[in-house]
């Protein structure tokens, strides 16, 4: 075993990446510093400020489902600023140092707990832990990918513009960009080795599991546009946990209905909410979204309330306060997975009932009237918009969601901001849904910066 002084790296690892210190704050307790024993390892996956809190931000920032005041809009720091209005030179240090961290802890486990003295566990512990390393370095490409690579094309596969894939804890391993292809190739083959190794559900949704493999694998597909493989692995999901929350038994008055890890929730992790743009207390539901939503459905008042000033403030993460943005996966995403890839495979009346079984759980009971649509194209505006309205302050999907829909003439939409009077546009297609990699990680490592 290789054994790896996560303290001692650290320092030298932030040099790599970028000045860390001052953002990491808190450094990993000395009674993880030396793994040895399989119980150590899975002390590093169940380590949650590290590996469930602190995801990518920037695609929330950046999304079109919120708006700021000019006062509040000052009020928040720089990089959020700057995300905000799609400043073209916003770096967004903090989001790839957080994720890189994840990804340095991920290699430990990967590289380590083979070899580890089971002190007591059992192989099919063992097990678990790889399949947790596995998921947690694929589901970390996953979500820099969405910010730092250009968006995937298949056609476009030898785009350079991917993101480094850091498959060893070494942290003189020179740094290098892959390409978009080998970059979605690295993530499927992550998630689909957790897949094999990982138990059906974990004990706590804190840790991953089989079914959380499986809709990060359907999340994935539905980006790529292999609709065949993103229902097959919606369904293998499903085939494990369906459950749905009725929101009929919710309290639509509380100031977050939804307790931590609900029964809809497969694997947890959280946005840091409080010093971002869209922090709870600060950004205001656009009012575009909020008119999709028709009088009887539940999640206008499960998700949202009302604020002095008229405007409207979301409520309703699946983090189980209003102090952070839930980043994870859950089962209604994955219906919703499903529902579109039926519907894109010209199974629209299959996608229009799977989509009915969830809609069924949102709305006042015997309210509910089944989706209908004329053709196919139809079908699919209809799961689409269910889709902004169901999944909108969730950690990253809206943003993932613009970048693929922007390929689609149907779909493409310009998103407007408007700040102390000044007017900012982002076009679809436009080099800013990529963001820049941060300077300190190009002047050492030459690698070349996303174009603008």
């Amino acid at each position: 075993m290789r054994n790896q002084f996560i303290k001692t790296a650290l320092p030298a690892m932030c040099i790599i990446f970028g000045a860390c210190e001052e953002y990491l704050g808190e450094k990993p307790n000395s009674a993880l510093a030396i793994p040895g024993s399989v119980k150590d390892y899975q002390a590093l996956v169940d380590y949650q400020l590290r590996m469930n809190q602190i995801y990518p931000a920037a695609g929330d920032v950046a999304a079109d489902y919120y708006f700021l005041n000019d006062a509040d809009w000052a009020n928040i720091r720089e990089e959020s600023r700057a995300t905000y209005i799609w400043d073209a030179h916003v770096e967004n240090e903090a989001d790839w140092l957080a994720a890189y961290l994840k990804i340095f802890y991920a290699n430990v486990i990967l590289e380590g707990v083979d070899e580890a003295s089971l002190d007591g566990l059992h192989e099919s512990d063992r097990r678990n832990v790889k399949g947790s390393g596995y998921f947690l370095r694929g589901w970390l490409f996953y979500h820099l990918a969405q910010l730092f690579a250009q968006p995937y094309a298949a056609d476009q596969e030898s785009n350079e513009y991917g993101i480094p894939l850091r498959m060893t804890s070494d942290i003189n391993e020179p740094t290098r960009r892959a390409t978009v292809g080998d970059t979605y190739r690295q993530i499927e083959a992550d998630l689909k080795a957790a897949a094999r190794l990982l138990p059906p559900l974990a004990v706590l949704a804190t840790r991953p599991s089989k079914a959380a493999a499986y809709a990060a694998l359907g999340r994935l597909y539905l980006v790529m546009e292999r609709y065949e493989e993103a229902l097959a692995y919606a369904d293998s999901c499903l085939a494990i946990q369906p459950q749905l929350l009725d929101y009929n038994a919710l309290d639509t008055l509380a100031n977050n209905a939804f307790g931590a890890l609900n029964a809809e929730v497969l694997f947890d992790a959280v946005l840091d909410g409080a010093p971002l743009a869209h922090d709870p207390a600060r950004a205001r539901v656009d009012t575009n979204l909020y008119r999709l939503y028709q009088h009887d459905d539940l999640r206008l008042s499960i998700f949202y309330a009302s604020r002095p000033d008229g405007s409207l403030q979301f409520k309703g993460s699946y983090e189980g306060t209003n102090l952070g943005i839930f980043s994870g996966l859950a089962t209604d995403e994955v219906y919703l997975i499903k529902a579109e890839a039926l519907i894109r495979l010209g199974q629209w009346q299959s996608g229009l009932r799977v989509l009915d079984d969830l809609l069924r759980t949102r709305w006042r009971v015997g309210k509910y009237t089944p989706m209908s649509a004329e053709n196919e194209e139809e079908a699919l505006s209809l799961v689409l918009q269910e889709r902004q309205k169901e999944l909108a302050f969730r950690g990253g999907i809206r943003w993932s969601d613009l970048r693929r829909l922007n390929k689609d003439e149907r779909f493409r939409i310009t998103l407007t901001r408007v700040v102390n009077g000044e007017v900012y546009n982002l076009p679809p297609g436009d080099p800013r849904y990529t963001f820049l990699i941060p300077s300190t990680v190009i002047g050492p490592s030459g690698i070349n910066q996303n174009p603008r």
